[in-house]
């Protein structure tokens, strides 16, 4: 008895690392994504903040994901984001705190599939645009610090027109905050202040180099438009869950506990 239970212990350990394995993407709406570690690389715009209390916030899309463009993981699409809520709460020539934050994506075909700055109107266009779509997902900010604050930045000229330098924080899956929230909720990044754990790293860079021609016209116009900052945001968590491994694994768990108990009869 106990050399078949050993037996059937490595057959279904065997079948659930090979589906385990087989699995490198998952759709999720329509968007094939890529299982286990994930890293997302996207465009940012965003306002120049000035002072303690104001409100950073701006928009962006992803443009890949663990090296996969992301028009190549889904056909006639576009995966958006839109970002708000994050309060400054220092402020010096070269460097910056922020507290809160709410980050949503947003997945867009079809008329939605509809974010380009370089040939958009201006920023108002810009911020309509990204939040077009299906919710995706919603993160919230992760305490970094024992102040709670969310997100840090450092660079040379910050509170200016002029501002640049890179940015880092953490930020949490929020419930029911899109379709995507299951499969990305995985507290898999230790966090050393707040809640043990946290779901994204969070990195940025910024400076007013790479704005679009109508952002640069609004911007030349009035310094504190809505986006007058460009650059690039990093996004990153190590797992992925695959609700049918899981199922599978629970399956084999099951199974084995039968088997253990007619062995015990």
């Amino acid at each position: 008895m106990k050399k078949s239970f050993l037996k059937s212990l490595t057959a279904v350990s065997a079948l659930v690392c090979a589906t385990s394995a087989s699995a490198g993407f998952i759709n999720i709406g329509g968007i094939n994504m890529p299982t286990g570690g994930h890293f997302e690389v996207a465009s940012i715009y965003e306002n120049v903040v000035t002072g303690v209390g104001q409100e950073l916030k701006g928009v962006g899309e992803v443009t890949s994901i663990n090296g996969f463009a992301t028009n190549t993981l889904c056909a006639g699409c576009e995966l958006t984001y839109r970002f708000e809520g994050y309060i400054v709460t220092s402020i010096t020539p070269t460097s910056l705190t922020f507290s809160g934050g709410t980050i949503r994506f947003y997945l867009g075909f079809g008329a939605d599939n509809d974010f380009n700055p370089f040939t958009s109107g201006g920023s108002a266009a810009d911020i309509a645009a990204a939040g077009n779509g299906t919710l995706f997902l919603t993160l919230a900010g992760h305490a970094i610090d024992a102040a709670g604050n969310t997100f840090a930045g450092s660079g040379n000229n910050i509170g200016s027109p002029n501002a640049a330098g890179n940015g880092a924080g953490l930020a949490d899956v929020v419930a029911g905050g899109g379709i995507a929230t299951n499969f990305f909720d995985t507290d898999s990044i230790t966090a050393l202040f707040g809640p043990a754990f946290a779901d994204f790293q969070i990195g940025s860079s910024f400076s007013n180099v790479l704005l679009s021609p109508a952002q640069r016209a609004e911007c030349n116009a009035n310094p504190f438009a809505p986006l007058c900052l460009a650059g690039s945001a990093d996004m990153r968590g190590l797992v992925i869950p695959e609700p049918g491994s899981l199922t599978l694994a629970g399956l084999a768990l099951l199974g084995l506990g039968s088997i253990a108990r007619r062995r015990r009869s």
